[in-house]
């Protein structure tokens, strides 16, 4: 009977085990800096979808608060008070184009015009955005060289009158390229689920792509589902997709959840970790999110933000 009793016990205890273990996870998942903890908000989480009918995915949008966020800056504006336009070329060696087509492709002098690497340009009009590349005019055309209006590929440039991720500060900076990583655009503002991509920053291209049963609308950098644009965009005041309109939607995201803090000070690991637990509800791609998705490891994510924090 004894033997009998025992078993049962140890039987129980095994049933109860993956619970206590799961509790513990989702403590740690929570903790940030000493006791404070958070729930998490109630999900509508994907119902797994029918032979023959295709999934559409889930992202929270965390309601507005009054949590500080990032302040953007207006346009610099010269001692005479008119704005000043320009693009600064960062560390690699690019080029003006024609077309935007690859500069290997075009003759230089005529279709492309070289652009010196750490170089201020001004510009004779606000820049703009087309797929992949950042559209110019210069206030003057380059040495050597009749053209003035152009393509310039976006990566290339590191700061632009237009804004965006270079007013950020360099943590934060760091934080949202490797947020663009987990979601596997990298510095590719033109992407649509699956990888294809769109030319027009109009408006969110609102195009369904399916891969396999799971079909998304995601797009941008960020890889915003419509239905979590379009509130956004409201709320913002954004009357178009760029990548400017793209970091400061993506940046409102990170304030509602609270998670700016973490995110600014996001150098030290206890912060870089709990600014993820406060967003893997909304991009499904950071480790512990809920919807049953492929995730990254901290660990892996970790590696990926201290690389680009040494770039900045």
């Amino acid at each position: 009977m004894a033997r009998i009793i025992i078993f049962n016990l140890v039987l129980i205890a095994s049933a109860l085990l993956p619970l206590r273990v799961s509790a513990q996870a989702l403590d740690e998942l929570l903790r940030y800096g000493g006791p404070e903890t958070a729930s998490l908000p109630e999900l509508a989480l994907p119902v797994p979808a029918a032979e023959g009918m295709e999934a559409e995915p889930e992202q929270y949008l965390p309601p507005n608060n009054d949590e500080p966020g990032f302040e953007w800056d207006t346009f610099r504006k010269s001692d005479d008070g008119t704005v000043e336009h320009f693009i600064y070329v960062g560390a690699e060696a690019s080029f003006l184009k024609a077309g935007p087509g690859q500069a290997e492709d075009l003759a230089a002098g005529t279709g492309k015009c070289g652009l010196t690497p750490n170089t201020r340009y001004a510009a004779a009009a606000l820049p703009g955005f087309e797929g992949e590349h950042m559209t110019v005019e210069l206030a003057a055309p380059l040495p050597g060289c009749s053209l003035s209006r152009g393509y310039v590929y976006l990566p290339h440039v590191s700061s632009s009158s237009a804004g965006g991720a270079w007013e950020l500060p360099r943590t934060v900076h760091a934080f949202l390229d490797t947020l663009a990583y987990a979601e596997g655009t990298k510095a590719n503002y033109n992407y649509i689920f699956t990888f294809a991509t769109f030319s027009s920053y109009n408006d969110h291209p609102r195009i369904k792509k399916c891969a396999g049963k799971l079909c998304s609308t995601a797009a941008g950098r960020y890889q915003f589902l419509t239905k979590t644009w379009d509130p956004l965009a409201s709320a913002l005041g954004l009357d178009d997709f760029t990548p400017p309109n793209q970091e400061k939607a993506t940046m409102e995201i990170i304030r509602r959840a609270g998670a700016y803090n973490r995110v600014l000070r996001s150098d030290v690991y206890a912060n870089f970790t709990s600014a993820l637990s406060k967003l893997n509800t909304t991009w499904a791609s950071l480790p512990g999110s809920p919807y049953g998705q492929p995730t990254h490891s901290t660990a892996e994510l970790w590696r990926v933000y201290r690389a680009a924090l040494a770039k900045y």
